[in-house]
C-alpha cells in the first residue's frame, strides 16, 4: 500500500511539472482544478494572439482500483488531495486536455512557456455533470487513457489465493457435510424401514423418480424411473436381474417392494400377460419378499398371487418368512378379479402373525370379486378407512378368516367366510358406526362371527351354517343390535357372554343345530324380539342371564323350547309360541322373577311348562295337547290359562302354595294333580276330566268340577272304535285264508248194494 501511494505522488508531482511549463490562457474558464486555481494577470512586452480554442474535452473520471475478492483494498484519494499546499502553478488554459498518464500521454503542442508562479490548492470541488466530449485544435478526439492495473506484491498475491483457497474448501465442506446428512438421514430412515419389515434381504423402494435399492439394509443402488404407472416390466429394468424373474406367464419377484406417496404399480394379467405373481419366501423373515403400498397405490387386476419355495417353486407352509400384501399408512390396495392364496404368516410365541392382506391406519381401498384362500389369516382391517368389500370369498385359512379391528367407514356385501379354522370373522378392538352387513359363513373352526369388546354395533342379515363352534359370538360387548341373523346346524347359534349388555336380537333365524341362543349368566339386558327356533336338538332359547325378554318368539320340535338355566334373574316370556317337542318351558332351580305370558303351546310331547323356580308367574296362555300341561315344584301362581287335550292338567310337586285362579281344564285323564304335602289353592276355575282333582286341594269361590264334556269323549273315543274296527277287518280276512286251505272233505255216502 505504501509503494502505491508513493507511485501516486510522482505521478502526480510529473503532471504538475507538466502542467507548469504551459502558456497562461487570457481567461481563467476552465474545470476541475484548473478552474479552482486563482491567477493573476501576466504582463509581457508584446501581446500575443491567441490561438483558437479547441472544443471542450469530456472530464473523465480516474478508473476504479480492483480489489481482491477476499479483503478490501482501501481507495486512493484523489491526486488533488495528495498534492502540497503551495504548489507553483500556471494559470492553465482551455486548450490543454486532461492529464493521461505519463505511460500513454502524447506528446504536448510546443508553446510559449511563462513564468512559474506559487499558488495555494484549495481543496477538491465536487465533479460537475460531464460534458460533451473534448477535440484538439485538429478536431481529433484524443486517446483513452488506459487503466494501469494495480500492482501487488508477491507475499499479497499468495495470502489472497490462500484466502480464496480456504474459503472455497470451507463451502466445499459445509456442502459435502450438508449431503453427509441429507443421506445420512435418508439411510437411517431406510434402515428403520428395513427393520420394520423383518430385515428382508432384499428391498426396492419405489419413489417417483427413482427406485433405490437395499442389499441386507444398504442402500446400494439407485435407478432413475420414468414418472408414470409403475407396472412389472419397468420395474424388472429397474432391479437387478435376479430379483425379478418371469417364465411365460408366471413371474417370480425375489425382494421386497415398498412404494412411496405418488406412485401407483399396476400389475393387470390382461395388460401384461402375467397371470401369476409368486412372492417369494422362505423360513425367515430375511427372505419375505412381501408388498407394501406404503403411501402409494397399489392395482391388481385379473391375475392371481401367490407364494413360492425360490428352490422348489411350491407354495410355501405357514411359516415366519412367507410374504404378504400389506397397505400401509395413507397407502391404497385395489384388487379385482384376483384371487391370493399362501400369503401370511402365523402367531407365533414371540410375534404376531401377519394376514394375507392386511389394511393397515389410515389405509383404504377396494376387494371386488376377490377371493382369498389358504392364507394365515386372510384379511385384516385395522384402523383402516372406508374399504369397500363387494363379493369376497375368504376361506381355508390356518387362522381367522377375516379380521375387523376398529375399522371405519367399511362398506360389506356378499362377504363369504368358508372353512377357516378360526372364525370366519371377528370383530374387536376400537367401536365404530360401521355395520355389518352381507356376510355369511359355513364349516369354520369356531364361530362364524364373533364380535368381542363392541359399542353400540350392528348386524345385519348375517347367514351362518355349520361352524364348529357356532354362528354368533357376542362378548365383552354392549348395546348391539343384531337383526336377520340366521343359523342353520349350529352347535350354538347366538352365544352372548363375559359381561355383554343391553343386547337385541330382533326377528333371528335359528334352524336345527344344538341350541339356539344361549344367555349366559354374565350377560345383563337382553332383547329376544320376534324370532324362530325350529329343531334345537337341546334347547332353543337357553337364558341364565339376568332382565331378559323373550317377545314374540316361536320354538318349534325342540328338545325343550325355553330353558331358564341356574342364576337367571328377571326373566320374561311374552307371547311365546310352541309347536312340537319334548318340553316347552323349564326354568330349573335357583332362579327368580321368572314371569311367562300369553304362552300358546300345541303338540307338546311331555310338559308344555315345567317350573322349579320360586314365585313363578303364569298368566293367560292356551295350552293343547302333551302329557302335563303344567308341572310346578314349587310356590307358583297361575292365572288366566287355558289347558286342553292334555292328560294331565296342573301337577304340583311344590312344598309351597300354589295358586290356580280362573283357569280352564279339560283333560282325559286328571284336571289337577297335587302330591302329598302338596298344598294348592283353585279359585273361580272349571276343570273337566275323568278324576277333576287329586290330593289336597282347596278350593274359594266358584269352581266347577266335573266329567269331561261329550265332545272330549268322542274326540277319545272315536279312535278306539276306528281302531276296533280295522282289527276286526284283519282277522276277518286272516279266517277266510285258513278256512281255504284247510276246508274239510264232504263225507262218503253209502253205496246202494250195501
Amino acid at each position: 500500500m505504501r509503494r502505491t501511494c508513493t507511485r501516486l505522488l510522482l505521478l502526480a508531482a510529473a503532471l504538475t511539472t507538466a502542467t507548469v511549463m504551459l502558456p497562461a490562457p487570457p481567461a481563467a474558464a476552465g474545470t476541475g482544478i484548473s478552474a479552482a486555481l486563482a491567477f493573476p494577470a501576466q504582463s509581457s512586452p508584446a501581446p500575443e494572439q491567441p490561438e483558437p480554442e479547441p472544443e471542450p474535452e469530456p472530464r473523465r473520471e480516474p478508473a476504479p482500483l480492483r480489489q481482491p475478492p477476499t479483503q478490501a483494498q482501501p481507495q486512493p484519494q484523489p491526486q488533488q488531495q495528495r498534492l502540497p499546499r503551495a504548489v507553483p502553478q500556471p494559470q492553465p488554459t482551455r486548450q490543454s486536455p486532461p492529464a493521461p498518464a505519463p505511460a500513454s500521454e502524447p506528446e504536448p503542442q510546443p508553446q510559449p512557456q511563462p513564468a512559474p508562479r506559487v499558488v495555494a490548492v484549495p481543496p477538491p470541488a465536487p465533479a460537475p455533470p460531464a460534458a460533451a466530449p473534448r477535440r484538439n485544435v485538429a478536431g481529433e478526439r484524443p486517446a483513452a487513457r488506459p487503466v494501469r492495473p494495480v500492482q501487488r506484491s508477491a507475499p499479497q498475491d499468495a495470502a489472497r489465493q490462500a484466502r480464496d483457497r480456504a474459503a472455497e474448501r470451507s463451502r466445499q465442506q459445509a456442502a459435502a457435510a450438508r449431503a453427509a446428512g441429507r443421506n445420512a438421514a435418508a439411510s437411517d430412515k431406510i434402515r428403520l424401514a428395513w427393520e420394520e419389515r423383518g430385515r428382508p434381504s432384499r428391498m426396492a423402494i419405489v419413489r417417483t423418480a427413482r427406485v433405490d435399492v437395499v442389499a441386507d439394509g444398504r442402500l446400494t443402488q439407485q435407478v432413475p424411473l420414468r414418472p408414470g404407472l409403475v407396472t412389472l416390466p419397468l420395474l424388472d429394468r429397474s432391479l437387478p436381474p435376479t430379483w425379478l424373474r418371469q417364465t411365460a406367464d408366471t413371474a417370480l419377484l425375489d425382494a421386497t417392494v415398498i412404494l412411496t406417496p405418488g406412485t401407483t404399480m399396476d400389475i393387470a394379467g390382461d395388460a401384461s400377460g402375467i397371470r401369476t405373481l409368486a412372492l417369494a419366501g422362505g423360513p425367515s423373515t430375511t427372505d419375505t419378499a412381501s408388498l407394501y403400498t406404503g403411501g402409494g397405490r397399489l392395482s391388481l387386476r385379473g391375475l392371481t398371487i401367490t407364494s413360492a419355495d425360490p428352490a422348489t417353486g411350491q407354495p410355501l407352509p405357514p411359516s415366519p418368512g412367507r410374504p404378504s400384501i400389506v397397505v400401509t399408512g395413507h397407502g391404497r390396495l385395489d384388487a379385482t378379479d384376483t384371487t391370493i392364496t399362501d400369503l401370511g404368516t402365523p402367531d407365533l410365541d414371540t410375534t404376531n402373525g401377519h394376514a394375507a392382506v392386511a389394511f393397515n391406519p389410515a389405509s383404504t381401498g377396494a376387494l371386488v370379486r376377490t377371493t382369498l384362500a389358504r392364507n394365515s389369516t386372510g384379511l385384516e382391517l385395522s384402523r383402516s378407512d372406508a374399504v369397500h368389500l363387494d363379493q369376497l370369498t375368504v376361506s381355508d385359512s390356518t387362522s381367522d378368516g377375516i379380521v375387523l379391528r376398529g375399522d371405519r367407514g367399511t362398506t360389506m356385501n356378499d362377504i363369504r367366510a368358508e372353512r377357516n379354522a378360526g372364525n370366519g370373522m371377528i370383530v374387536t378392538g376400537e367401536s365404530t358406526d360401521r355395520p355389518i352387513t352381507g356376510v355369511s359363513t359355513a364349516h369354520n373352526g369356531v364361530f362364524g362371527l364373533a364380535i368381542i369388546g363392541q359399542t353400540g354395533i350392528q348386524v345385519i342379515g348375517v347367514a351362518t351354517a355349520s361352524d364348529r363352534s357356532g354362528g354368533l359370538r357376542l362378548s365383552r360387548s354392549k348395546e348391539v343390535v343384531v337383526t336377520g341373523f340366521s343359523a342353520t346346524d349350529q352347535s350354538i347359534g347366538v352365544f352372548t357372554h363375559v359381561n355383554s349388555a343391553n343386547l337385541t336380537l330382533d326377528h333371528m333365524t335359528v334352524t336345527r343345530g344344538r341350541r339356539g341362543l344361549v344367555v349366559e349368566k354374565s350377560t345383563q339386558g337382553l332383547a329376544l324380539r320376534d324370532s324362530t327356533f325350529q329343531g334345537a336338538r337341546v334347547a332353543g332359547v337357553s337364558v341364565g342371564g339376568q332382565d331378559v325378554t323373550v317377545t314374540g318368539v316361536q320354538v318349534s320340535d325342540s328338545a325343550t323350547g325355553v330353558r331358564i338355566e341356574r342364576g337367571a334373574r328377571t326373566v320374561t316370556v311374552t307371547g311365546l309360541r310352541l309347536r312340537g317337542g319334548h318340553d316347552g318351558i323349564v326354568a330349573t332351580p335357583d332362579t327368580t322373577g321368572v314371569l311367562v305370558q300369553d304362552l300358546v303351546a300345541e303338540g307338546v310331547a311331555f310338559d308344555t311348562v315345567r317350573t322349579f323356580s320360586p314365585d313363578t308367574r303364569i298368566i293367560g296362555g292356551h295350552i293343547t295337547g302333551g302329557t302335563t300341561g303344567i308341572d310346578v315344584g314349587a310356590a307358583t301362581t297361575i292365572s288366566g290359562t287355558v289347558i286342553d287335550h292334555a292328560q294331565e292338567g296342573i301337577r304340583s310337586r311344590s312344598a309351597q302354595l300354589v295358586h290356580a285362579d280362573n283357569v280352564d281344564v279339560a283333560t282325559t285323564a286328571l284336571g289337577i294333580n297335587a302330591a302329598e304335602g302338596s298344598p294348592f289353592l283353585l279359585t273361580a276355575s272349571r276343570v273337566h276330566a275323568l278324576e277333576a282333582v287329586r290330593g289336597q286341594v282347596g278350593q274359594a269361590g266358584p269352581n266347577e268340577l266335573s266329567l269331561p264334556p261329550l265332545n272330549l269323549l268322542g274326540a277319545v273315543g272315536i279312535p278306539l272304535i276306528l281302531l276296533a274296527i280295522v282289527l276286526e277287518q284283519v282277522h276277518t280276512r286272516r279266517q277266510r285264508r285258513t278256512a281255504h286251505a284247510y276246508r274239510r272233505p264232504p263225507p262218503v255216502l253209502p253205496s246202494a248194494g250195501g
